[in-house]
């Protein structure tokens, strides 16, 4: 989620082989493009969509990965429980909160609510993020 400049495509590229899906997913037309632009767009399925509503089906992804995206969305909770939403129930949902001091996320809160998500430890097929 909040692909960037998609930096951390690669990682998700490896974690599910030549076999899995990763999405690149971004609000903006810019940082998709931007993705393309560093070379990386052949690593993944670039995806315009808002964080806050998927066009995913429930449980279509084996997770989530986003870097301090969660700290920009106007509702971090909705943002939260949509990524939940399209996690399949064996899949991991990884996020990383910008330490600011003027975020409006607690962590503690976040942390609460991603946790539920996290369990098994199989390879994830196809990631979005």
């Amino acid at each position: 989620m909040g692909r960037g400049s998609g930096r951390a495509l690669s990682a998700r590229r490896a974690s599910v082989g030549d076999q899995g899906v990763v999405l690149g997913a971004d609000f903006t037309l810019a940082m998709l493009t931007a993705t393309a632009r560093e070379g990386r767009a052949a690593l993944a399925r670039l995806l315009l969509a808002d964080a806050c509503r998927l066009p995913l089906p429930a449980g279509a992804v084996h997770g989530v990965f986003s870097a301090a995206l969660v700290n920009h969305v106007p509702d971090p909770a909705t943002a939260l429980r949509e990524w939940a939403r399209v996690t399949a129930p064996d899949g991991v949902l990884l996020t990383r909160l910008a330490a600011r001091r003027s975020s409006t996320v607690d962590p503690a809160v976040s942390i609460a609510v991603a946790f539920p998500i996290l369990s098994g430890a199989r390879r994830p097929r196809v990631w979005i993020g």
